[in-house]
């Protein structure tokens, strides 16, 4: 379970991320409108998290993956790959709130 955790590890962060937003603005859209500048920075700064803990997950595979031979490279390589994809599925996401649409 430790090894798909690790290997999961960006795209875990992406479900957080979707989920994370999804609620943020739903909770804007009920208090004020889901356009009011203060929701929108929060979800900005929520988006900014979850970027950073993925950049954090890239970093340490990319490291592990200098040293590692195998199976174990195979396993670094995944996590390096889907923490990439999610730092560029987040900011594609956080694109709409930036923007204001």
């Amino acid at each position: 379970m430790k090894t798909w955790v690790w290997m999961l590890g960006g795209l875990i962060v992406w479900a957080i991320h979707f989920v994370g937003v999804y609620l943020i603005s739903s909770v804007a859209d009920v208090v004020a409108t889901a356009d009011d500048a203060r929701w929108r920075m929060a979800a900005l700064a929520f988006s900014g998290l979850c970027v950073l803990a993925s950049a954090l997950v890239l970093q340490r595979a990319v490291r592990r993956c200098s040293s590692a031979k195998g199976a174990s490279m195979f396993k670094d390589q995944t996590a390096a790959f889907a923490a990439g994809v999610t730092i560029v599925a987040i900011v594609w996401q956080a694109l709409p709130t930036l923007i204001g649409h």
